[in-house]
């Protein structure tokens, strides 16, 4: 059988689609092949509108699209640039292009930024983004009121640590800004409230440090309702600066968004001592915590409202992999992961979190198999005293005892 017959894929998922305030904003491809930005009306009254497309901003200005952001009031879009002709070759910054929004979907060129690694949007026409020191490390946080002239923008954050590697991020409720310098195995974050910067390139950024460096210690952490949420691998008990030898198992922590300093963190969700929690994503009446329990993957959520925690039912009885799609949506029920296994190809299905049951799910398998004609087994074989993992796959009509 030849190979594209074999990685035929079947189903393709929808674009996924994120509402903010009265517009569903989504992606699509053209019959040209370029990617449009479109957005359409909440409520389904307007017609789609056509925001950018990869195919125009080549031709008109010269660029590759790299990324896209829509500012909180959708008034402005950022995207990130790179030029055609290579010559950001080697240096990984970008530019960044502005563009008005107007309420038809018309979009106009306000200004482009140079020498740009990432960025994220501020409120009231602010934005965030960092720019690269010679050694190609994000160093540095800046703050541009748009509009402006470049020359008028003010350092907010500088990393003199050349190791450290600095990003700024926005919490999933759009409530604070995050900044992240980290190394290989290190974690410092700081926050600071979105809404406590104006349009005034003088306004300063108070910003809180939530845990200071610790060799060995990592954590990430986001917001809601008055409190922050808090992914870590510190040891319980210790706010030291003496090095981790051994990485310790990540936990979920929570602090009041007052007083979000470690010393005050407090336990969220415990899982057993053969799990380890590996990622985590936050959502307005749920938190998503991507587990492994003995090798094998398990998701729970957790109902922020009732306090309760439940598990997702898995493909294959959890005899694949799983990972979260892009989750962009705050304000939803309904959560997408993407699993493979030995009888699927890389497919996608969506949860309700509300019951914990697939509603919709997008699945491909290789050479056109039936996945339910198969069993997958997990097993442990001895070895040199030791317990191996083995996978084992066979068909419903051959059974072990002949093997």
């Amino acid at each position: 059988m030849d190979m594209e017959r074999a990685l035929e894929v079947d189903q393709v998922p929808p674009p996924i689609e994120t509402k903010s305030g009265s517009f569903v904003y989504y992606t699509k491809g053209s019959a040209s092949g370029s990617q449009l930005y479109c957005r359409r009306a909440a409520n389904g009254t307007e017609p789609e509108q056509v925001l950018i497309d990869t195919d125009d901003l080549s031709a008109q200005y010269g660029y590759e699209l790299k990324s896209l952001l829509i500012s909180d009031d959708h008034g402005c879009i950022g995207c990130l640039v790179t030029h055609i002709d290579g010559s950001h070759s080697g240096t990984e910054t970008s530019n960044l292009m502005l563009f008005s929004l107007k309420d038809n979907g018309k979009v106009e060129h306000l200004q482009t930024l140079d020498n740009i690694f990432n960025f994220v949007f501020g409120e009231n026409d602010t934005l965030f983004y960092t720019v690269l020191n010679d050694k190609l490390r994000a160093h540095k946080i800046r703050y541009h009121c748009i509009g402006h002239p470049q020359c008028n923008d003010i350092d907010i954050f500088v990393e003199e640590d050349d190791e450290c590697f600095v990003d700024i991020t926005r919490t999933k409720d759009k409530k604070f800004h995050i900044i992240n310098s980290s190394t290989l195995d290190s974690s410092e974050v700081y926050v600071f409230s979105s809404s406590a910067i104006g349009t005034d390139t003088s306004d300063s950024v108070n910003a809180q440090l939530l845990r200071r460096r610790q060799r060995g210690v990592e954590y990430y952490a986001d917001h809601y309702e008055g409190e922050f949420v808090i992914l870590t691998n510190s040891p319980v008990n210790d706010d030291s600066d003496v090095s981790i030898g051994e990485p310790l198992p990540f936990r979920l922590m929570r602090a009041p968004s007052a007083l979000p300093s470690s010393k005050n963190w407090k336990p969220l969700l415990c899982v057993a001592d053969d799990e380890r929690i590996e990622d985590v994503e936050m959502f307005r009446d749920y938190i998503m915590v991507s587990v492994k329990r003995q090798g094998r993957p398990v998701v729970i959520i957790h109902n922020r409202v009732s306090k309760s925690n439940s598990e997702l039912p898995l493909p294959n009885g959890g005899n694949c992999v799983v990972r979260p799609d892009s989750n962009p949506q705050f304000d939803t029920s309904t959560v997408r992961l993407c699993f493979s296994s030995p009888v699927h190809l890389e497919s996608t299905i969506e949860y309700n979190m509300a019951t914990q049951t697939p509603h919709k799910s997008w699945t491909s398998t290789p050479l056109h198999i039936d996945p339910d004609d198969y069993v997958i087994q997990h097993e442990r074989a001895p070895s040199d005293g030791l317990q191996v993992p083995v996978t084992l796959i066979r068909h419903k009509s051959i059974s072990l005892a002949s093997q």
